[in-house]
């Protein structure tokens, strides 16, 4: 009952935040703007957009190359329903409420701004009881000249609030952005010790269907690579996509994918996902997602 009232909540505030008009761009009180000054003409207009289009820190799960500003902080909350929104027909997933009536698994992330272009952050999930601490460094912005923008994440994450199968890993994101309305990221990602002896028993949530293995039961590392999409369609609601395929290593069950639309508004950004996965580090995408699954959920962040 909780979940259901919590949910309804959130789903409220989204529609109503998605509806809701614009607000306007200028004061609408003067209608006759001032004359620009000598030094105003001057300045050149800024015709990129990476910076507007950049509203979060992931896609999804995906990070993007977004950074934040010294000694300012992040937090993020990610919600997903364990309940598989194919399992049954119309009239058994309405007797759930769409399934959010069963249970969820919930992260909570929290993340430093060291520098203007240096952050460390820590990520807990009840998953496994999984904690992930990483940094990030964004080398560069696509709006310093460079075509893409750069950054590169290290993170070690454990299982049993970090005293059980330590995994090691890093990635680096490209971001592009095209145009005033799209874009894209690619991240390659190396994650050591993803399958353990620990995690083939135990699984923690991860199980796949008709009980799927990997093609190369012992490999231990994986590499993959996140590809995600961030499309602004309004200028304050975005829709995005993103999977995981990968490419050598441990890889059980399919690639995972998250799909979701997106409202920003004063400092937060609210998202509503669905995707074949509950995952939310690194470690945990290594491990895919669950073959023919839906699980609704919903992330939501905040920047101070």
């Amino acid at each position: 009952m909780p979940n259901r009232i919590v949910v309804a909540l959130y789903v409220a505030g989204v529609s109503l935040l998605l509806s809701a008009p614009l607000q306007a761009q200028s004061p609408a009180a003067d209608p006759t703007p001032a004359a620009a000054t000598p030094a105003a003409a001057a300045q050149p207009a800024d015709t990129t957009t990476t910076k507007s289009l950049e509203i979060d820190e992931t896609v999804v799960t995906v990070p993007t190359t977004l950074p934040l500003r010294r000694h300012r902080s992040y937090f993020r909350l990610t919600h997903r329903f364990t309940r598989d929104l194919g399992a049954t027909d119309f009239g058994g997933l309405s007797e759930e409420f769409f399934g959010l009536d069963s249970g969820a698994i919930i992260g909570l992330e929290y993340r430093f701004g060291i520098t203007s272009n240096i952050q460390a952050g820590v990520h807990r999930s009840i998953l496994g009881k999984t904690i992930n601490i990483f940094g990030k460094w964004d080398a560069w912005q696509q709006t310093e000249g460079h075509p893409f923008g750069l950054s590169f994440l290290p993170s070690i994450e454990a299982q049993n609030n970090m005293q059980l199968d330590p995994q090691p890993g890093i990635s680096a994101t490209l971001s592009r952005s095209v145009g005033s309305m799209l874009v894209m990221y690619a991240s390659p990602a190396y994650v050591h010790n993803a399958h353990t002896a620990t995690l083939k028993a135990e699984h923690e949530g991860h199980e796949h269907a008709a009980g799927e293995e990997d093609t190369d039961s012992t490999a231990t590392d994986t590499f993959f690579v996140g590809v995600g999409a961030r499309l602004r369609f309004r200028p304050t609601v975005s829709v995005v996509a993103e999977v995981s395929p990968r490419l050598s290593g441990y890889q059980p069950g399919s690639a995972a994918w998250n799909a979701g639309i997106e409202k920003l508004t004063h400092g937060h950004v609210l998202q509503l996902n669905f995707g074949n996965n509950f995952n939310s580090t690194p470690g945990m995408t290594a491990r895919g997602g669950n073959p023919g699954q839906v699980y609704m959920g919903f992330n939501l962040s905040r920047k101070w």
